[in-house]
């Protein structure tokens, strides 16, 4: 994904703002690469928690994080793929993320994924696979659920396309990650 990501902050006039806002980033446990007047360069792009912890902790020293509308579209989609790769969702029998997005955000999905490409550098299909595939990892390894129920849970056709797309995602296959939580259960009986 990106690797470096660009924070516009509002109301930065000295060096003794720049103080300030790394003080405050350093206390988040935020990597930062750069500080300038009115820019923050962190070393990854950040989680909507991360951004909301950070204009919380900014906004009583007297600055505002600046978010353009591209931006704010990218996480607001991003928070959607969240709740919908949640687990939880009840997946119709004809889903299409795509139809979700137009819903949600009441635009023509082209341009929601257009958006989402050139301010992330990767394509939201691609986003949101490896997403999935992520949430299937976190799964196989924290709890004890079949392949075919995280299958359905995550929205995958069948057991058989999961394995597929987690096979070339990972370059492993589901059972690493099966023997990873036999094994941290295993360490955990031991004395």
């Amino acid at each position: 994904m990106v690797s470096e990501y660009k924070i516009q902050i509002k109301g930065m006039v000295c060096d003794r703002c720049v103080a300030a806002i790394r003080e405050a980033l350093q206390e988040l446990h935020i990597p930062v690469t750069d500080i300038r007047l009115g820019e923050v360069t962190t070393v990854s792009a950040l989680t909507p928690p991360d951004m909301e912890a950070i204009a919380r902790k900014l906004e009583p020293l007297g600055f505002t994080l600046v978010e353009d509308k591209r931006t704010r579209l990218v996480r607001d989609v991003k928070m959607l793929v969240e709740q919908v790769y949640s687990g939880e969702y009840d997946f119709p029998d004809d889903f299409r993320f795509s139809d979700v997005v137009v819903d949600h955000f009441n635009r023509d999905y082209s341009t929601v994924s257009q958006t989402f490409s050139a301010v992330e550098g990767i394509t939201l299909e691609k986003y949101l696979m490896e997403y999935r595939i992520e949430k299937v990892k976190e799964l196989l390894v924290y709890t004890d659920e079949p392949l075919s129920s995280i299958a359905f849970k995550l929205g995958f056709s069948s057991t058989a396309h999961l394995s597929r797309q987690f096979k070339s995602i990972t370059g492993l296959n589901a059972s690493y990650f099966k023997e990873i939580r036999r094994e941290k259960l295993a360490g955990r009986g031991k004395p």
